[in-house]
Order: C-alpha cells, then structure tokens, then sequence
C-alpha cells in the first residue's frame, strides 16, 4: 500500500537536493546505510533531479566545524540547506510495525522544512523493501516535477541497478562510501564482499574495479571491470555509462570510444561532473592538453569543490608549461584542503623545472609516513635519474621497490622497475638494465609490466628478447591498445634503429603519433618524439631531428623527470652540429652539462657527450 500527500512546490531543473540519511529503527542493521546507498542509486538516474555532491556536503560540514563523515540526520541535512541555499532535502525512514516494514519518503522544504512531497509504503517481508523502495522513489520524482516519460526511461529497478541482497548492498555501500572519501585502500575490502555475496552486482565489480586500479592492483582492477562490463545490462542507464568508460579506458584502452561514452553522459547528465573531469584526463593521455584544460574548467565550474578539476586543471597547465597558473591552481586546492598525492607531485614537478629544490624536497618529504611515500619515492628516484645522479637514483629507487613489494603492490613494482631498467639502457647501462627488466617479469605477469619489459630489452639490444615478449603480450591481450598502438610501435621503432633501418623506424612510429606528449602511466610521453628525432639523426638530416627534440625541449611540464628530457639537450647539439651550426650546437651541450653538473661523472652517454663537444671546438 503506498500512501500518498499532496505536493506543494514542485523543483526546476535548476535547483540542487540533498540526500539525508536514512532513519533506521527496526533495529536491523543491514539496512544502516543500505537504503541510503539505494535510493541515491535511483534519484541519480534522473537528469532531471540535481543531487548535491559529497564534496560540497563535505565543505559544508567543515564550515560547521564537524567532521566530513558527520551524519546527515534532519538537522544537520537543514542546516546545510540554508547555508548553501539548497531547495531541498529528501529524508528517508525505516520502522517496524510488527511483522511488515514501513518506509517513508518525504521531500521537504531546505529552507523551513515544510513538506513538498511525502511517499509511504508498507511491506510484510524484508526481501520486498528494495522493490517498494524503488516505487516510492519513482512516485516522489514525479512529484518533484520530473515528468513521467523521463521517470520511465531513466528507472531500471533497483533490484537490477544494484541487487537483490541486502546483504551485498550494504557490504557496497560500506565500500563506496570509503571510495567516495578516496580511500580506496579500505573500500576494497567491502566491495570484495559484495561481489561474493552477489557475483552479478555489476556496480559493485565497477567501483572495485576502478578502486584496484586507484591502487595499483591492475590485474585485479581489469578482471573486475571485464565482470561489470559483461553484467552492465544490470545495471542504471548513468551507471552503465559509468562501466563502459572505464572498461574502454582500462581494459582496452581504447580512448576514442572512451570520449564517446563521456560525451553522450554529458548530454544525458549534463550537470554531473565526472564526464567532463574523465575527459579531461582522457585528453591529458592524448597529449591535447588544450582540451584536457577546456574540460577541467568546465567541471570546475559545475562544482568549485571538485578535486579532481584542480588535478585535471592544474596538470594541464603544467604540460602547456604555464607554470605559474599550475601553482596557483596547486595552490588553491591545498587552501580549500582539496590537495592529495597529484596536488604535491604537481608542485614538485614546478619545483624541479625551475631548480627550487627547498620546493621540491618539502613536496616529497610530504609524504612521509603516508600510504603516498612508495609514489613520492618513486619520483624522487626518476629525478635523480633525469639529473644524472644514477648512484643515488638507484638507492632511492631499492627504497622504493621494498615499499611496494612489502605492501603486496608487485604489479607496480614490476612496472616501475621496467623504467627504471629503460633509464639505465638509455644512459649506457644496457646489462643493468636487462637485470631489472628479467627481476620486473618475475615480480609480475602484468599486461604493463610485459609490454614495458619488451621496450626495456629493446633499449638494452636484447632485440630477440624484447620482440619474443611483445608477440606473447598482443597474443595475450589482442584488444589492449596501449600495447598494439604505443608500445608496440615503440619497440618496433627501437628495433630498426637497432638494425640501422631509420626510414623504416620512423614509419613503425606512425600509430602512437596520436599519443605522443600525453601524460600519466600510460601514454607516450616523449618517446616517439625521442626516437624519431634519433631516427633523422641517423638519416642526416639535422633540421627534421632538431624539430623532435625542441619539441620535448618546449614541453618538459609533460614529463619533468623523464630522462629523455635532458638526452633531448645534447641530442638537439648533435643535430645542430649535422647543420653546420656549431656555435648553436655548443650551446646545446653546454646547456646539458649544466644541466647534468652534479651527474656521476662515469656515466658512459656523458662520456660520448663530453668527446663528442671536444671534436666541436
């Protein structure tokens, strides 16, 4: 039986609702946070409702001094509401009377609290709660103005969008609410139960999918979004949207469909801001660094509480190397208590391109003692690295692989130590750097760590080696387009130099070009602009080679501590020289000498770097 009162007001599509939590007084406490969870599931499939944000709920309570997993009860749910001009909240309760379950919904006034709409239905068994529930929820809707044709399409049944057990929705909701908070770490534990209590809870695999993935269980993280893709008809119109774009961007790595599925949730949610932040990093991976900024600005704008806009925002300053815009953004979120892990290597980042090293070691040392540090750590090492200081790198980088290692990360250890067997060859250590490649395949089978182990022993010679693994990864993940279409090419690229083949190598680059420049853990960075760059070395022709590298040379915000940035310096020498421009090109080495002053003085590409300036003068 549902009863209904009469609604006196109705919202627009432009007023914001806020999400109380349920009052539960059967005193079974798998409802505690269930239906909360449930309903937020189904008022989020609305594009007409406007449900407030965790974060602005979070700043909210920080003004009023409580802490950020304060309970939403009625009153502080009101008072929210008149802080942030809110119209309205919507508050749920749970009772037993008997045997049956009441449950009520009421929207009311978030100025005075006065009623605009109220749902209540009884049921006579626990197992019926989510279904009626999901009634009461559709009928409020209506009633707060959103029209029955959008009520209809955007209402796949709660029993569908999440699941039957009661059981697992609370397991899940435990795990996103921890996720929300971004501590994913200890939301995956929860999500973990939930996809046992229920194997079909397509939401569930998602979130603990991209939870994994947040931490670097990658193998875990892929196989759980592979589930939720493969459930994603169970699941919400907008939370499917939300499977399929994690699937394309992490499991095939396809990122023009990836912007697909954001464009069309922008047009079915054009007020939620996780489609125009994802974009942003999307285009950030593709090296278009303008639109990744367009993107950040426009979510920032949805919601100027967003953290993941001044990530987004302030990253993509930082590849447009438009430093002091970087560090304000920066800046701004460690004002408003936004700031996290990015936020700090962002700085650090500034710090190290500019040589304030006061800067840089207070944004490593921020670290210290946090879940964070192994990160920190791992750039500090890549640092030292890209400055020549390949004996302390090598240090910082064992502290770093321990971390991980004692944490149970080894797909990142593997990943990382992949790197750091690149860095090695690339500075003319190609035996060490063989070592740290085999010791990375033995710490992980990962699809990332094969890949980046087949560049590794490319850069080393070990060309049988490098193209064995590469044919063993595409044959084992066909549709990975990370491996098909960057790493691949990168390797293949590599190979021809290799074998005294530029024009062949420079053909073999042609589809990561779409890449190149893109930042984060997977994209192409500088890569293919280093190895063509080399390939017109190896042609003769100084002007084309002299283009790739001031071109990494113009961008070093998009990788800082890449160690093919200062290579960049005196390859640029080699290519003025090839033009006759001697004066230019001494001017090249000098700039990287500078740059490598405090370097290991053995380090054989310093060695040739230094003989090669000799013949010029």
């Amino acid at each position: 039986m549902v009863l209904r009162s009469k609604t006196s007001a109705r919202l627009t599509a432009k007023d914001t609702v806020l999400l109380a939590d349920f009052v539960n007084t059967t005193g079974d406490a798998v409802f505690d946070g269930t239906l909360k969870q449930a309903l937020a599931v189904q008022l989020e499939q609305s594009p007409y409702l406007n449900i407030v944000p965790e974060s602005k709920i979070r700043e909210a309570l920080r003004l009023m001094g409580k802490p950020p997993d304060e309970r939403l009860t009625n009153d502080v749910a009101r008072e929210i509401c008149e802080r942030q001009s809110i119209k309205a909240m919507l508050a749920g309760n749970i009772a037993s009377l008997g045997d049956h379950y009441v449950i009520t919904l009421a929207a009311l006034n978030g100025a005075n609290g006065d009623a605009l709409a109220r749902e209540q239905v009884e049921v006579d068994r626990k197992e019926q709660v989510l279904k009626a529930l999901d009634k009461a929820a559709s009928n409020l809707r209506q009633k707060m103005g959103e029209s029955l044709s959008s009520v209809q399409q955007f209402a796949t049944p709660l029993e569908q969008a999440t699941t039957p057990s009661l059981d697992a929705l609370q397991a899940f909701s435990l795990g996103q609410a921890e996720h929300l908070k971004t501590k994913d770490q200890a939301a995956i534990p929860h999500l973990r139960r939930a996809v046992e209590l229920d194997p079909n809870f397509a939401l569930a695999y998602a979130t603990l999918g991209v939870a994994c993935i947040n931490t670097t269980r990658l193998t875990e993280g892929v196989e759980a979004l592979k589930k939720a893709y493969e459930l994603r008809d169970r699941a919400s119109e907008r939370e499917k949207l939300y499977i399929q774009a994690h699937y394309y961007e992490e499991v095939t790595w396809d990122m023009e469909r990836t912007l697909s599925v954001y464009a069309e949730w922008r047009q079915t949610y054009p007020r939620d801001t996780l489609p125009y932040d994802n974009a942003a990093l999307t285009y950030s991976i593709l090296g278009q660094h303008e639109k990744a900024l367009d993107f950040a600005s426009r979510a920032m704008r949805l919601d100027p509480r967003d953290a993941f806009a001044y990530q987004n925002l302030g990253s993509a300053y930082l590849a447009l190397n438009r430093l002091d815009e970087a560090r304000s953004i920066a800046d701004e979120a460690i004002a408003q208590k936004l700031d996290g892990s990015e936020v700090h290597t962002m700085l650090a980042d500034i710090a190290y391109i500019r040589g304030d090293w006061t800067a840089y070691d207070r944004q490593i040392d921020w670290a210290r003692g946090t879940q964070d540090e192994p990160f920190m750590l791992f750039w500090k090492a890549a640092g030292l690295a890209a400055k020549g200081q390949l004996n302390a790198s090598h240090q910082t980088w064992q502290q770093t692989q321990l971390e991980l290692t004692n944490a149970g990360l080894k797909d990142l250890s593997g990943a990382l130590l992949t790197l750091e067997a690149s860095n090695d060859a690339l500075l003319g250590y190609p035996a060490t750097g063989r070592q740290k490649a085999s010791r990375a395949l033995e710490l992980s089978r990962d699809r990332d760590v094969r890949g980046l182990s087949a560049e590794a022993f490319a850069f080393t010679g070990d060309l049988a080696k490098s193209a064995s693994l590469l044919a063993d990864a595409t044959r084992d993940f066909p549709d990975y387009r990370f491996l098909s279409h960057v790493l691949a090419p990168l390797v293949q690229s590599e190979e021809y130099l290799q074998k005294n083949q530029p024009d062949k190598a420079i053909a073999a680059l042609e589809p990561a070009r779409s890449y190149e420049m893109g930042t984060g853990p997977r994209s192409g960075g500088f890569m293919p602009n280093h190895l063509r760059g080399t390939a017109y070395l190896k042609l003769g022709d100084g002007v084309k080679a002299a283009a790739e590298f001031q071109r990494i040379l113009d961008h070093q915000g998009v990788s800082a501590w890449d160690v093919v940035y200062p290579l960049a310096r005196l390859n640029l020498g080699r290519a003025l020289a090839l033009q006759g421009e001697n004066a230019k090109a001494r001017t090249a080495y000098q700039d990287f000498f500078a740059a490598w002053k405090d370097a290991d003085p053995d380090i054989p590409i310093l060695k040739t770097a230094k003989a090669e300036y000799a013949k010029l003068n």
